[in-house]
């Protein structure tokens, strides 16, 4: 990238054939179709136990019964009490808006109401910031109002699982991470001071509500850095404003989010004292050597410059935080890691995907792949010219592809930018002074995809794993079903499979708590119950249940192996166990509940 080249950046002054009501109201509008056509089926295709947790959580803070600052979550001991990671920025829009409506209607029906309401909210928020991005891309207009309404439709259709996180109930905070990625992405299109700022408090936000987009926060500030490596226009002022943005970001959201003892943690997966002090670190690093007089006109001496100081602020985090070397899921033990965490489908590659059949999600990564692909020759275009903007948003879709590649989780933010990239992909192609050779290079990358695919698909064919006790005591079997018992018994600790944990939280009248859920926090809860229902030890399973009052556990009509669970197995199929004393329910139901007797629990 020559010195001093324009860096064309997204002008929204540009002349488009739509207004920007039309094209955010299209947008919105196909977006709300592709969400009301997967809730046709009355389910949600994302809607998970991070959505119930969420709601359990936001509803103690609503109704007084957990303080702003409190991470604790009182329906879980493990025993030890489980500390939620997940940030109030998430839960504050839910808590106003409820209060809101709570003048109207009951506090309960406002919740509800406002879980329905908000997540479609963001969706217009989503969608403003797509078509800022995409009107910018595009440079000009498309032949014809039609011609751009139906490619904004269909960059619409593209994203669709990125849209499909913003489904009502939706209020895990991954769409709250999409709303941020695209503000990064709005803030790279403008390629200003401003956007600087935008970029980096988009950035500070997103580590704040949780740090699975830390990969793509690091990408942007490192398209930016290079930009000023390389002396692109405006690089400077970018990156000086985004780390300025950072750290003020940074410390709002610290104080505002976390309070003194949160601020102080030191947590490695989630927002704390780790994560504030490398913001903060790197943010003075970049802004140091922005401001530094005597700047060197050398790539490679900016290239070291910024190196140094980012290794300097890496390794102090190093030395005050080592436990943080080891990642954010180093609290998973290895029990928990091989019965729970490597099972999760979205924690898997693409490899994973096409062994268990999973071509619908295959699909749509073929389709972000082949819009990547497709650009090739226009991004090498805008690399000739110095479109620094461009090339930065290029790079970041191109990590959120191979992050997806790795991890299916990444999928959807994958799906939330490359197809921003489609409008100006077809303003591109009928470009009068789009030569043929490029056209061609277009068709070429497309039969690469395709068969690249196509190769994949014929090599690697779909394994089927049959179901053991693992995948059953995952499965929430006694939902719907009635669970009275509990008001019949005292209040104490029970132990239960991951699956039947949100169908007693959500039932269980007040001093219950459950030993165990699927998050990694509750790791040492998961690692007991594993102990207790699958191993063919006694003293084991004495020890795994010794702080609990309770086993609670679903009949199921599957029958599981009894050498290699055997407790499970005896009360899944409604047999008794020595040392469990079964608690009579008022009304016939799969939920089964049974008193611990420590002394003769075998």
């Amino acid at each position: 990238m020559a010195s001093g080249v324009s860096h064309v950046a997204c002008r929204q002054g540009r002349p488009t054939s739509l207004t920007w009501l039309e094209s955010v109201g299209l947008a919105w509008g196909t977006g709300l179709a592709v969400v009301l056509a997967d809730l046709a089926d009355g389910r949600a295709v994302y809607a998970d136990v991070d959505d119930r947790l969420r709601a359990a959580q936001i509803g103690r803070l609503v109704s007084g019964e957990t303080g702003w600052f409190d991470p604790v979550l009182p329906f879980v001991a493990m025993p030890e009490p489980y500390l939620s990671p997940w940030s109030r920025l998430v839960d504050l829009p839910y808590l106003l808006l409820s209060k809101g409506l709570s003048v109207f209607v009951a506090p309960e029906q406002a919740l509800g109401i406002a879980y329905l309401l908000w997540p479609p909210l963001m969706l217009v928020a989503f969608c403003g910031l797509a078509v800022f991005v995409a009107r910018g891309l595009m440079g000009g207009p498309l032949p014809s109002r039609m011609a751009e309404a139906m490619m904004l439709v269909l960059m619409a259709m593209l994203m669709a699982f990125a849209m499909l996180e913003f489904a009502p109930g939706r209020i895990d905070h991954h769409n709250v991470q999409l709303v941020l990625l695209l503000a990064m992405a709005a803030g790279l299109c403008r390629w200003d001071a401003k956007g600087g700022l935008l970029m980096g408090a988009a950035g500070a936000a997103s580590v704040a509500v949780g740090l699975e987009c830390l990969p793509l926060v690091v990408a942007a500030f490192g398209a930016v850095a290079c930009g000023y490596v390389l002396d692109a226009k405006g690089s400077r002022a970018v990156l000086l404003n985004a780390a300025a943005g950072t750290g003020s970001a940074t410390v709002v959201l610290a104080a505002a989010f976390l309070g003194p003892a949160g601020i102080a943690a030191q947590q490695c997966d989630a927002f704390s004292a780790p994560q504030i002090v490398l913001m903060l670190g790197l943010s003075l690093a970049f802004g140091g050597v922005c401001l530094a007089p005597g700047m060197p006109a050398s790539p490679v001496a900016r290239a070291a410059l910024l190196a140094l100081a980012s290794l300097g602020v890496l390794a102090l985090a190093a030395v005050l935080f080592p436990a943080c070397l080891a990642g954010p899921y180093a609290v998973i033990d290895p029990l928990s890691r091989l019965y729970w965490f490597d099972r999760i489908e979205q924690e898997q590659g693409v490899l994973f995907l096409l062994r268990s059949g999973r071509y619908a999600a295959v699909a749509a990564l073929l389709s972000v792949g082949s819009m990547l692909f497709l650009l090739l020759p226009m991004a090498v275009s805008k690399a000739r010219s110095g479109a620094a903007s461009f090339l930065a948003l290029y790079a970041l879709a191109v990590v959120s592809l191979l992050l997806t590649l790795l991890m299916v989780r990444y999928i959807r933010f994958a799906s939330a930018l490359a197809p921003l990239f489609l409008p100006a992909l077809v303003g591109w192609w009928l470009d009068s002074r789009t030569g043929v050779g490029q056209r061609r290079a277009v068709f070429g990358a497309l039969a690469a995809v395709v068969a690249a695919f196509a190769g994949m698909v014929a090599l690697i064919k779909p394994v089927d794993r049959p179901l053991d006790a693992v995948d059953y005591m995952a499965m929430d079997a006694c939902a719907g079903e009635d669970l009275s018992v509990l008001a019949t018994v005292a209040p104490g600790r029970i132990a239960q499979p991951n699956g039947l944990a949100f169908t007693i939280i959500e039932a269980m009248p007040e001093g219950f708590r459950i030993a165990a859920m699927p998050f990694h926090r509750a790791s040492p809860g998961m690692k007991r119950m594993y102990e207790a229902f699958l191993s063919s030890d006694p003293a084991v399973r004495r020890a795994a249940l010794a702080p609990f009052s309770y086993v609670a556990v679903c009949r199921l009509p599957l029958k599981s192996d009894a050498a290699f669970a055997p407790l499970y197995a005896a009360l899944s199929a409604g047999e008794d166990w020595p040392g469990l004393v079964r608690i009579a329910s008022p009304t016939e139901t799969r939920f089964q509940l049974f008193r611990i007797d420590h002394a003769a629990l075998r």
